[in-house]
């Protein structure tokens, strides 16, 4: 393996895949507030996941023949951990009250679980300085999520409060997953079809959600159709491929600490989208995380590896 410096419009092109990974997948939120309320959890991720299959399917085509069963494998535990896994527990939680704020913050435990399960490969090692920005940034989120939930005053289960950590954990999993596999080439499937191999995973695993839990029915309100197309082009397309996308330039834990901006970004969306009030809290955890980000960033060299 070796490493290039990245040039200048390398860096540009490196920094806006990082702003589209942060806005896409904070999309997934404001895309589930659209929806979820009217149409349920596990239905709204249903048609969701049926018409992101059938989108690439299409695409794809006559390459679906050639999908080979390493490829089915492989993908199969990165779409259950990083979509079925993840999504499910989300979004169970803020369906039965967790406010989005507060599941953002748990989830974003995620940078913390890649460093430390990565800080044995020579490859994902993260440094001193590394911890410190991410335990910063951390720091910034739950200032961010502590200001809103000490306004609203929810209550909810401790249960609904662990779902986004079992979020956490999954995605940490598909992530370190993926990018061993990047390192060594285990696979050699193009991120269209990866995608339809995950998603169409997924797909079966919230049919059988919704079949299990009887609440299957055909969207309805102009709301939720917003919400299912919002899902699908933003928060899952875009998502999925631009975190793949950078797990091949970017070590997992550099991924990782992305999800930071988040919480964040998702409260300035809500505010713009809804109407929802930002606190003083707010303003002060946003300059946190981004002194966090600053310092990681200060203490990695500007590399880009290639096999």
């Amino acid at each position: 393996m070796r490493f290039l410096k990245l040039t200048s419009l390398d860096a540009l092109k490196l920094l806006l895949l990082q702003v589209v990974f942060v806005l896409s997948w904070s999309s997934g939120f404001i895309g589930a507030k659209m929806g979820a309320q009217d149409a349920g959890a596990f239905n709204l991720l249903f048609w969701r996941f049926l018409l992101v299959s059938v989108c690439l399917a299409l695409f794809l085509n006559v390459a679906l023949l050639k999908i080979s069963w390493a490829q089915i494998r492989h993908h199969a535990v990165i779409g259950f951990l990083s979509q079925f896994l993840y999504l499910s527990c989300v979004y169970v939680a803020i369906q039965n009250g967790l406010p989005p704020g507060i599941a953002a913050i748990i989830a974003a435990l995620q940078p913390l679980m890649t460093a430390a399960l990565s800080s044995g490969s020579t490859v994902e090692r993260s440094g001193g300085w590394q911890w410190l920005g991410l335990m910063i940034g951390f720091c910034g989120v739950s200032i961010v999520i502590a200001g809103q939930y000490r306004n609203s005053g929810a209550e909810v289960g401790l249960v609904m409060y662990l779902l986004p950590l079992v979020s956490a954990l999954g995605l940490t999993m598909a992530t370190l997953y993926e990018r061993r596999a990047a390192l060594t080439q285990t696979h050699g499937s193009t991120l269209s079809l990866s995608l339809f191999i995950q998603s169409l995973v997924t797909l079966i695993g919230f049919t059988a959600a919704v079949l299990y839990t009887d609440t299957l029915s055909v969207p309805q309100g102009a709301g939720v159709l917003i919400s299912i197309v919002w899902l699908t082009v933003f928060s899952t397309f875009i998502a999925y491929l631009s975190l793949w996308m950078l797990l091949r330039v970017m070590t997992a834990t550099h991924v990782a600490v992305l999800v930071y901006l988040e919480p964040p970004v998702t409260l300035v969306w809500a505010a713009l989208m809804f109407g929802d009030v930002i606190y003083t809290s707010t303003y002060v955890g946003i300059v946190v995380v981004v002194a966090g980000l600053i310092l990681v960033r200060l203490k990695r060299q500007t590399m880009v590896c290639t096999p």
